[in-house]
């Protein structure tokens, strides 16, 4: 295989040798109205001369997490620096910027390597090299292996260690998820296969990973298959250096159809060249993302290159629009409002951002001092429809899969609701609650909320005791802990001060409103937020895990389109404690 950098001849031969169902028929997969619009941009904010390569998604703000030979670990055998993972920030228009490394704890003296992150458990999954001491007549040798390792991301001082999904003195490499986290593709050597390093899935039934599957011959070759990228469930990306290919590692593409994947089908120029192409991965409108190359015109060894296209890269284009019905109802009675005014723009949206440039913005006072509200008016020539509901507060629409919606509801009396829709998220019949402008909810206070002023409160020092707070409170939609509702955080650093060997997890909830995703991160960042009260408190950051379970375990009936009292919803909005030695 020519032109192929010594840093992949290692990582091959040395290391690997180193959402949504969409079904996809054969011979559509790629989409060649797609590939002509493609543009490739190289990410010269992030390349070096060193090596930059698989790139991962990271939650849509985080950032982009890739593998660089940064490290001042040097390998000897190898002649490179070691593998570490680094993080870029992804600005608006997709480039990366500010390349920095992640938390030392993930980067070892090893090499680290491509990774995934699971956005449900806020928890990094990713690819390490680990030695081995053997005994081969009566010498002592290193055996290396690769491992996929699990840890809690966004935790000053994670827990790494060994997924459970070894059984052999074989790699195990390269994770990539469904969006849910229950399934899991990697590359492995392991016995059994189709030749040097075949795709493999595993599935998570709760308590541990379980039920190891070839992805079979329309995949597997004799040759390796590596880096594999799953997409929307149902599309799979890898690179492999077999026969018939263009040149080094190229791009792959399959899909599922009835539950079958198809034939592996070759990326076309630009995306594979005569060199090596590998560990693409792709946004979920399937018209941006980045892979990693050592062509020509990067600025040394691997380069993260990112891609950009005018209509969806994979699959032929949906063009048939579907009918979506929406009900318009009053938020305290549930019941229809006649006569509201519907509208839906469509938006240009993927993980990061909107285009914003297709509207017109106007700074807004919010409602608290010093709350700033963009308000978003479509400019002229943008395609909107406007709709009267009917009397029983019903409006219907045309939507098209794939697309995303601004749509806003407005009626008399009522103040004006506008949210961000999606047909796979919200499907073809939906409820939009919009509120009534002569109810005035006051926030909960410290009184309404019936919070125990000076009270006397027992903080657990033993280990694997819990305790839920019922006294910290938050705003609704807010990391804010409300003020005189901190009483027992006041506690817990007050008992953690005086017993220094005492850490522990806190786990934060939200309420149901809004939506699961992102009441998750609400919920982490909320975490955070009373681990940042404990620490300005005195407490040392490392003794403080946290979690977020956003509205999966609600206290009380207050549940999606079930409507109740700000104070019942507040009642789910709480931090438990859980004492760790």
């Amino acid at each position: 295989m020519k032109h192929r950098s010594n840093i992949l001849l290692f990582i091959i031969l040395y290391i690997c040798v180193h959402g949504d169902n969409v079904l996809l028929a054969q011979g559509e997969m790629v989409n060649k109205n797609a590939v002509k619009s493609a543009r490739i941009i190289n990410e010269k904010q992030i390349n070096t001369a060193n090596l930059e390569t698989s790139p991962a998604f990271i939650g849509d703000k985080i950032g982009l997490v890739y593998t660089t030979t940064k490290s001042k670990l040097f390998d000897k055998e190898i002649n490179e620096a070691y593998f570490e993972l680094s993080l870029a920030d992804v600005n608006s228009d997709n480039s990366l910027t500010s390349p920095k490394p992640l938390n030392k704890k993930y980067n070892s003296d090893y090499h680290e390597g491509p990774m995934a992150y699971d956005i449900n458990l806020n928890k990094l999954y990713f690819t390490r090299s680990l030695k081995e001491k053997r005994i081969v007549k009566n010498v002592e040798t290193d055996t290396t292996y690769l491992r996929i390792m699990e840890a809690d991301f966004n935790v000053t001082k994670p827990d790494v260690k060994p997924l459970n999904i070894v059984t052999g003195k074989y790699s195990v490499c390269h994770p990539t998820l469904t969006p849910d986290g229950k399934t899991l593709i990697f590359a492995s050597n392991m016995p059994g296969g189709f030749g040097g390093y075949d795709l493999y899935m595993t599935y998570y039934d709760g308590q541990e990973w379980t039920g190891i599957i070839n992805l079979g011959p329309r995949i597997n070759t004799s040759s390796h298959e590596l880096f594999p990228f799953l997409l929307n469930n149902s599309i799979l990306i890898f690179s492999s250096p077999r026969a018939n290919g263009m040149g080094g590692l190229d791009l792959y593409v399959t899909g599922l159809n009835s539950g079958s994947w198809t034939s592996s089908e070759l990326l076309p120029a630009p995306f594979n060249s005569t060199y090596d192409d590998l560990g693409m991965i792709v946004r979920e409108n399937m018209k941006s993302g980045y892979f990693a190359s050592n062509r020509p015109g990067g600025s040394g060894k691997d380069d993260i290159f990112r891609f950009e296209t005018d209509i969806p890269l994979f699959g032929p284009e949906e063009k048939k629009p579907f009918n979506v019905t929406a009900h318009i109802l009053d938020k305290l009675s549930l019941e229809a409002v006649p006569n509201g005014k519907f509208s839906v723009t469509p938006l240009e949206i993927d993980i990061n951002d909107f285009a914003i440039s297709s509207y017109n913005v106007d700074m807004l006072s919010g409602r608290n001092p010093g709350d700033i509200v963009l308000k978003l008016t479509p400019k002229k020539g943008t395609k909107i429809q406007n709709i009267i509901a009917e009397k029983d507060g019903r409006v219907s629409f045309l939507a098209n899969k794939g697309q995303k919606y601004l749509i806003s509801a407005m009626a008399d009396g009522y103040e004006n609701l506008s949210l961000i829709f999606d047909y796979d998220l919200f499907g073809d019949d939906f409820n939009i609650v919009i509120e009534p402008k002569s109810e005035v909810v006051d926030e909960p206070t410290a009184d309404t909320l019936n919070i125990q002023k000076n009270a006397t409160i027992n903080i657990p020092v033993e280990p694997g005791k819990s305790i839920v707070f019922d006294q910290i409170f938050y705003d609704y939609n807010s990391t804010t802990i409300k003020s005189g509702a901190a009483q027992e955080l006041d506690a817990l650093a007050s008992a953690m001060l005086s017993k220094s060997d005492m850490k522990i997890r806190l786990e934060s909830h939200t309420d149901s409103r809004g939506a699961s995703a992102y009441n998750l991160q609400l919920s982490i960042s909320r975490a955070e937020a009373a681990r940042s009260y404990l620490i300005n408190l005195g407490v040392a950051s490392d003794r403080i895990k946290i979690r977020g379970w956003g509205e999966t375990r609600l206290r009380n009936r207050c549940t999606d389109k079930v409507p109740c009292k700000e104070t019942d919803h507040a009642f789910n909005r709480r931090t438990e404690v859980f004492v760790e030695y």
